[in-house]
Order: C-alpha cells, then sequence, then structure tokens
C-alpha cells in the first residue's frame, strides 16, 4: 500500500546511530516495518504489518506490539531531529484492534519542547485514515557523553555517535 504521508520523506537506515529493538531479527511473520523521516516536518513514520507472531487477541496485534512499536517511533523521531533522549514516560490509547497482515501506518512528531523535555504525539492509521490507536509520549533530552557512558557496558551493542559529535 503507498501512503501519501510518505511521499516527502527518506528511509531511516537502522544499524548505524539506531539499532531498533522493533525490528532486530523480526521476521514478516512478527512485525514488518519500515521507518521513514520527513527532513523539512520532522515527523516520523512507519510502514507497518503485524504477522501471525505479533498476535493478541485472535487475528489482531498484540497491545504490546503496538506499543512498542510507538515507543520505538517516538525515540527515533528524536534522535533523527537530532535530539538524542530517552523514554520517560508514554501512554497508548487503543480505539479498535488491529487485524494482522494488513499495512498501518505510525506516524508521530514533536508537539512541545521545554528545555530537555520533548513531549511528542503519536497515531496508527489505516489506508483510509481510519485511527486505530494513539499515543503521547514524554522523552528526555541527554548530553551525547551519557549514552557513551551507557555503551561502555557493552561495546559490542554500540552505534556510532558520530553524527551527534557537535552537540
Amino acid at each position: 500500500m503507498n501512503f501519501t504521508q510518505l511521499s516527502d520523506t527518506i528511509p531511516i537506515e537502522f544499524g548505524k546511530e539506531f539499532i531498533s529493538f522493533v525490528t532486530g531479527n523480526s521476521t514478516e511473520d512478527r512485525i514488518s516495518l519500515k521507518y521513514y523521516h520527513n527532513p523539512t516536518t520532522g515527523a516520523v513514520y512507519a510502514d507497518v504489518r503485524f504477522g501471525q507472531l505479533a498476535q493478541g487477541p485472535p487475528g489482531h496485534a498484540h497491545g504490546g506490539a503496538i506499543s512498542a512499536v510507538f515507543d520505538e517511533l517516538m525515540g527515533a523521531c528524536c534522535w533523527v531531529n537530532r535530539l538524542p533522549a530517552l523514554t520517560a514516560q508514554y501512554t497508548t490509547r487503543f480505539f479498535k484492534p488491529v487485524p494482522l497482515d494488513i499495512q498501518f501506518i505510525f506516524c508521530t512528531g514533536v508537539t512541545h519542547r521545554d528545555g530537555n523535555k520533548i513531549t511528542l504525539k503519536a497515531a496508527l492509521k489505516d489506508g483510509e485514515g481510519n485511527k486505530y490507536a494513539e499515543a503521547k509520549g514524554l522523552f528526555i533530552m541527554q548530553d551525547i557523553a551519557t549514552f557513551k557512558k551507557m555503551a561502555e557496558v557493552n561495546p559490542a551493542y554500540t552505534p556510532h555517535f558520530e553524527s551527534f559529535d557537535n552537540l
């Protein structure tokens, strides 16, 4: 399915600055997704399909799988907009069950910034624009040195931080 929201975006390649919890080693039977960034608006999108291994209620995606995509999407939005941050809290509100094996689009953007506090809103919609869920998140911006120190715990899982060295 082609979502019109993706027309002015560029794909986000995980594995360099970003390591994905949701997409790491996923299969088409679990969660299939691709992230996109609109550099003009700062918005981040995810083209997503939940497979059989992401099932919660019969024939529908597990709420935890949906929430994990929201959390990662909002975090990615912070990072690609050069706001390295950690999740402080987020809430997910579900409107209707999300069927398996259908393409959906997640979208998010920064709605407010107050010092190191970053507020985002996100939505999950189908191809006709029907909203299935939404999320709100509070992320706390961190000095990149904090992430480098965290990476010392296990250097094998360290992304490259070169694009953030001038923050």
